[in-house]
């Protein structure tokens, strides 16, 4: 057995191992992502509706009745958005996890 074939060996089977290791990496960044979504989601559901609040409170003088009703809005709205994408992100990995079972048929 010489060098080449020994280096060429060993080259094939690190390219098997790494095809079996990156539907795992890349499945990892793809969660990482839509957790990301889900917090921004989230995030900007509060603040527009605290903002909202905030504002109808200087325009007609409710204060504090405009920033809690709206805040209490905006974290529903929040919530609303994360079981959403929560949901289809779910569906999405269940039509993938089926596609992958029938192939090994």
């Amino acid at each position: 057995m010489s060098q080449d074939d020994l280096n060429q060996r060993i080259a094939k089977a690190q390219a098997e191992i790494d095809a079996r290791e990156r539907p795992k990496y890349m499945a990892t960044g793809k969660g990482m992502g839509l957790g990301f979504r889900m917090a921004s989601d989230f995030a900007a559901a509060v603040i527009v509706g605290a903002v909202l609040g905030w504002g109808l409170d200087a325009l007609f003088g409710w204060t504090p009745w405009g920033l809690f009703s709206c805040l209490m809005l905006g974290f529903v709205a929040g919530v609303r958005n994360v079981v959403a994408t929560a949901s289809k992100a779910n569906q999405a990995g269940a039509t993938e996890s089926n596609k992958g079972e029938g192939a090994g048929e």
